[in-house]
């Protein structure tokens, strides 16, 4: 009896020793995975917040040219002194912006702001350049109101949650002044 105990202590303790190996083995194996896991989880994160750059500088852009040629085009047809006014601090505020722009997304490794309209603002450009008259001064403050709303949502947004600085400093500096031009275009309705 006294050899069976012995027997079973030494099957026991080679059960043990055996459990402690398995669990030694899978214990590496879940920190591997997770330390794997969360490698690929902080690489999405940085191309997520790569995209989400990218996708700022590339709407910021667009709406920049589209606020200018649209307003450049209210200075060759408007005769609507309010609409003239308004378009040519458009054109003076935006290039003065387009510039601040062009120089923190220049900071800004690998990232290349569009140098054309995308197909949608262009064919707005393009129905907007062929009206006249009060048909023309309505077409633009329609245009420039839901700009503007557009272009504050999308640097306040920036300007809050954007991850690289530079771009984050020229939204956070810009947006006072999309929200000047958003306040004094939507006024033109009231």
């Amino acid at each position: 009896a006294a050899a069976c105990g012995l027997i079973f202590a030494v099957s026991l303790g080679g059960l043990a020793a055996c459990s402690k190996s398995t669990t030694d083995k899978v214990e590496d194996a879940t920190a591997s995975v997770v330390s794997d896991a969360s490698a690929g989880i902080s690489s999405i994160g940085a191309d997520m917040d790569a995209s989400k750059t990218q996708d700022f500088v590339t709407k910021a852009a667009i709406a920049n040219m589209f606020e200018i040629k649209t307003s450049e085009q209210a200075v060759k047809t408007s005769k609507n002194a309010d609409v003239l006014a308004f378009a040519k601090m458009m054109i003076k505020d935006h290039t003065a912006a387009g510039k601040k722009f062009e120089t923190a997304a220049a900071a800004t490794s690998g990232l290349t702001p569009p140098a054309a309209l995308d197909d949608d603002h262009q064919k707005k450009l393009d129905d907007l350049a062929a009206k006249t008259g009060a048909a023309f001064d309505k077409a633009y403050v329609d245009i420039q109101q839901s700009a503007h709303a557009d272009a504050v949502s999308l640097f306040d947004d920036y300007s809050k949650n954007g991850k690289d600085t530079a771009l984050q400093t020229f939204a956070t500096d810009t947006l006072p002044t999309l929200q000047a031009h958003k306040d004094k275009i939507d006024a033109f309705k009231e």
